[in-house]
């Protein structure tokens, strides 16, 4: 293959004359877009979905054509987020309407990328005849917002979890290659929308966003990290020449994604191109260390510091998989959420029960939320504030009704309890059910579950998890690396074990007045000597950090302790390791066979 080797671009066959929506011009296509029912984001998409389907068959000078795009682009833009927000944040196996509402935004984001492209090839093929616009110009914006459409498609497969479709990497890697045979890759590009950029750094945005384990990923944390790799993907370049440093290469006439460098033996081809990534992840290292919340870019698009680690590590190193996975047939049981396992690893028992004993009851103002005489006002002088001349009215009684009359209310499980209908014993498993979920893969480091409509829905990735494969066996502790959507609405969950057991804990931690904060759920995970792994504490993400002193109890036990050092963290929880501190009354009790050699202590043996 020689460096002249053509660019290879699908474009459909322009087989029609005109639109039925309006006619081509630039004023009709911005008349029409302010009509849209902008309330109604669906019938939106479906308008937009069919104009461009039939401008992209349309013959028309590539300058108007932009044009027209150009008018389109605003209603487009806001029609898809709008329709991100009711199919994202969806059950793993999404229901009809939410997966309907993102195969329509998938093929606007398609259909764009597909008009631009037509755009610039034409513009290069009738670059002579082109009077109103510079021609270089016009493909070189034309190529920016196919990228640019291009990678909001790629970014919502792996928002889905879904495999990239055939060619999509294909596609995009064409589009830089036109615009690098042009030298066009490197010009500056204004774009009042999206936001100004080159042609490599808008590549080098979806590029990046493949490298960095994106089924490993929470949704929000995908979105915050393509917003943030805008701007970052400016402080790389893509090379045709490598070194010991460049860890990823791409071949743009291939149809896959970015590769690491060292595992590559093919010999590298005349569009083999190399991405050197230490650069940005030093910058995100500084990051890292100066903004310890994380990355804000707006209100709702935050980069969090687990999600800034995991880029970090994604890019600034090459990862292997430890252990070779067996295809199996067992299943597994599971159970998904802080809750559940701390449930399920204290026995079966609620949380307050594992703090206070199993006779615990809950306070009146809680079993009886409605009665008026245990809110807040029980313990003012109620009589002070009657008005009896205003705020008595005489009530008939109706006929068979007694003056003595009153209704005892009574919270739900005691009225079970006394009427028999429920063992009071019996713990409350619902809440947190227990699911029967099929082995697709194993390896000694976790599993590989098959998913289907019938298990939680609301999984994510850094979840934890409570797992076991013989139902009488005792619960192993995973968390949710990864999850995969496959063809047939079939769904592939990555779980990695963390601990064979755990014992749960409420922790609260000590407020500078000597206060306590409520307790919250912590799980403690036993020393592994095998692997040379020290105790560690699993907590919620709610203000723990390092060298902070807190309080792990149940009932009968009570540890004071402080936080060592993170070791992992998740969307879902934090790790850390900790060491016991001895409080004074400890120190005291132990210290009972102490010589009585001190001044003080013959003094007080004398008193």
């Amino acid at each position: 293959m020689s460096s002249d080797a053509p660019v290879k671009l699908r474009v459909p066959r322009q087989d029609l004359q005109a639109l039925d929506a309006f006619q081509l011009t630039v004023h009709a296509a911005q008349d029409w877009a302010q009509g849209l029912p902008v309330t109604n984001a669906r019938q939106v998409g479906r308008q937009l979905r069919d104009v461009l389907a039939q401008l992209n068959r349309v013959e028309v000078r590539p300058e108007l054509r932009f044009g027209i795009l150009e008018a389109l682009r605003p209603s487009l833009l806001v029609a898809s987020a709008s329709l991100g927000k009711r199919f994202l944040q969806q059950p793993l196996v999404m229901p009809p309407e939410p997966r309907q509402l993102a195969e329509l935004t998938d093929d606007l984001y398609s259909l764009a990328a597909t008009g631009y492209t037509i755009t610039a090839v034409h513009t290069m093929q009738q670059r002579d005849s082109i009077r109103e616009v510079n021609p270089a110009r016009l493909v070189c914006e034309a190529v920016h917002r196919a990228i640019r459409f291009c990678g909001l498609k790629l970014l919502q497969t792996f928002q889905l979890y879904r495999p990239v479709e055939l060619q999509g990497w294909l596609d995009l890697h064409q589009l830089y290659a036109l615009a690098e045979r042009q030298r066009l890759a490197e010009l500056p590009v204004t774009d009042r929308l999206v936001g100004d950029g080159t042609i490599s750094a808008a590549y080098l945005q979806a590029l990046l966003l493949g490298c960095c384990k994106p089924n490993q990923l929470r949704q929000a944390d995908l979105a915050a990290i393509y917003r943030g790799l805008r701007e970052w993907s400016t402080l790389l370049k893509v090379s045709r020449d490598t070194d010991d440093k460049s860890l990823f290469l791409v071949n743009l006439d291939s149809d896959h994604p970015p590769l690491y460098s060292p595992l590559y033996r093919e010999p590298p081809g005349p569009r083999t191109r190399y991405i050197d990534t230490e650069p940005l992840v030093e910058h995100l290292h500084q990051l890292s260390t100066s903004q310890g919340r994380g990355v804000a870019f707006d209100r709702d698009t935050v980069v969090s510091p687990s999600a800034l680690q995991h880029l970090i590590d994604s890019l600034g190193k090459m990862s292997m998989r430890n252990f070779a996975r067996k295809r199996s047939s067992k299943a597994l049981w599971i159970t998904v959420g802080f809750s559940a396992c701390h449930y399920y690893l204290g026995g079966q028992r609620a949380f307050e029960q594992l703090l206070y004993g199993d006779e615990y009851l809950p306070p009146l103002t809680e079993r009886l939320p409605d009665n008026p005489f245990l809110s807040g006002n029980a313990g003012r002088d109620q009589w002070q504030q009657a008005n009896p001349e205003e705020d008595f009215q005489q009530q008939e009684l109706a006929v068979g009704e007694s003056e003595l009359a009153h209704q005892v209310q009574l919270d739900d499980k005691t009225r079970a309890i006394l009427q028999g209908e429920v063992d009071p014993d019996l713990p409350a498993d619902r809440e947190y059910p227990v699911y029967q979920a099929a082995i697709f893969d194993a390896s000694p480091g976790g599993y590989c579950l098959e998913w289907t409509a019938q298990l939680p829905g609301n999984i994510k990735t850094g979840d934890i998890a409570c797992v076991r494969e013989d139902e009488n066996a005792h619960w192993a502790i995973a968390v949710v690396r990864w999850m995969s959507q496959l063809e047939n609405n079939r769904s592939l969950v990555g779980l990695e074990l963390i601990s064979p057991s755990a014992e749960p804990y409420g922790a609260r931690m000590r407020l500078k007045k000597g206060e306590e904060t409520e307790p919250m759920r912590a799980l403690l995970l036993p020393e592994i000597k095998l692997v040379g792994q020290p105790p560690t504490l699993i907590i919620p993400r709610t203000g723990f950090r390092e060298r902070q002193k807190i309080i792990i109890a149940r009932f009968g036990e009570e540890f004071f302790i402080q936080l060592t050092r993170q070791v992992a963290v998740t969307g879902a929880f934090v790790q850390f390791e900790f060491r016991f501190i001895k409080q004074l009354g400890d120190v005291l009790a132990e210290d009972k066979t102490r010589p009585l050699d001190s001044s003080f202590d013959s003094l007080w043996t004398s008193i």
